[in-house]
């Protein structure tokens, strides 16, 4: 992406936390695919990521939106602090991981925790690749979560 942008999409983050009144420092990074990973480390990190990191999804949010208005459209954004998202993630994909083995085994279904769809779509592809087990996504709104059934 060119560096004008990268300019604009830092300089919109870095307005946001400005203006909840957080110290932050913001780094961005290309991800595969074009997207663009801007992680903010800060002191302040459990404001910014709030309960269950609603916080954090909302002002991922707002940053697509004002970063879209200013410089492109549909911009894929992603943004986290103190790498909140990358290790709720792998302690997801790791704890899916051992379920799904534990069902494969012992032939009987679990259900994991409620999650946004962003993460429940990282868990199904992380399960597809575990042999004996198939994955289904139950419930509505919050309560959404994904059931881990054996084959």
């Amino acid at each position: 992406m060119e560096q004008e942008k990268l300019t604009a999409i830092k300089e919109v983050i870095e307005g946001l936390i400005g203006v909840v009144g957080v110290d932050g420092r913001v780094s961005l990074s290309e991800e595969l695919g074009g997207g663009i990973l801007a992680n903010i480390e800060s002191q302040e990190a459990g404001y910014l990521i709030g309960r269950n990191g609603d916080n954090l999804r909302a002002l991922q949010q707002l940053a697509r939106l004002l970063a879209g208005k200013k410089i492109i459209e549909g911009v894929r954004l992603t943004v986290d602090v103190n790498n909140y998202q990358q290790e709720r993630l792998d302690t997801l994909k790791d704890s899916a991981k051992n379920l799904a083995r534990q069902v494969a085994e012992h032939g009987a279904f679990c259900y994991l925790p409620p999650m946004n769809a962003y993460e429940r779509r990282i868990i199904h592809t992380t399960l597809m690749d575990i042999p004996g087990v198939k994955t289904e996504s139950e419930g509505v709104g919050e309560e959404r979560r994904i059931k881990i059934i054996p084959k």
